[in-house]
């Protein structure tokens, strides 16, 4: 009975409205500028068609270098439709051969936090790896906020070690940085990690603070997208707790 409940109310969550996308005819600059606003608030998904609009105009422009920086993107929004091991090691060839991503830090930076990502979905070495680059890139870039967050993907990669203490210092450090920064998506990023890592400890009540802290804040954010996965996280913690008449409350 209860996993039967858990998958219907799991369902409800799907059927949400996406966010409008702005009107009116855009240039490949603005396209490509809105799909990386939307995907530094980690909304990959409504990202997606900006970026491949801009890497189609860029093309036809012959702009090669932000035709690559929108068809990372592109491969980034549409990773659930990609085989990940082959795009990783695609993307691990481009970073070895593609003189843009030798010369183009930013544009590498950019490229190192899609495979980071893709790698996060396959764990091991790899991504431990991604992100101990990312961090250094962005030392050397100068770029704090990237310092920060690949500080809490290299405390999800302990997490998966078995190291709870560092995955715990790690994210709980880059949570306070978002915080200090004023970068609001990595916040509700980071309290969500959080709270799903007290809930496989089965720390049920702490986990649920955590997501519930992280739906107030993304419920501030213009363009987040829908919080799918702080929801479902949400629910299943109200399960876990016996809370079933909390849910349907959570996932309008």
């Amino acid at each position: 009975m209860i996993r039967s409940i858990r998958f219907i109310l799991i369902l409800f969550l799907v059927d949400a409205v996406l966010p409008l996308r702005p009107q009116g005819p855009q240039s490949s600059q603005e396209l490509l500028a809105h799909a990386l606003h939307l995907a530094d608030l980690y909304n990959w998904d409504d990202a997606g068609k900006d970026f491949a609009d801009s890497e189609r105009l860029f093309r036809a422009a012959g702009d090669q270098r932000n035709a690559l920086y929108a068809r990372l993107g592109k491969i980034r929004s549409t990773v659930d439709q990609l085989s990940l091991p082959a795009t990783a090691a695609e993307l691990s060839s481009e970073l070895e051969n593609n003189p843009l991503l030798q010369s183009d830090k930013e544009l590498r930076l950019f490229c190192l936090i899609v495979k980071g990502d893709i790698d996060s979905e396959i764990g091991g070495a790899a991504m431990r790896e991604d992100w101990e680059r990312v961090t250094a890139l962005a030392r050397e870039l100068d770029d704090k906020k990237w310092q920060y967050r690949a500080l809490a993907e290299l405390g999800i990669a302990a997490f998966y070690d078995g190291d709870l203490a560092t995955a715990g210092k790690n994210v709980a450090t880059a949570l306070a940085l978002a915080t200090k920064n004023g970068d609001v998506a990595a916040q509700v990023r980071f309290l969500t990690t959080l709270g799903i890592g007290l809930r496989e400890a089965h720390n049920y009540e702490e986990a649920l603070a955590y997501c519930e802290k992280a739906l107030k804040i993304a419920s501030t954010i213009p363009d987040f997208g829908y919080p799918f996965l702080i929801k479902s996280t949400i629910v299943e913690d109200l399960i876990d707790l016996k809370r079933l008449d909390d849910a349907p409350e959570i996932v309008r």
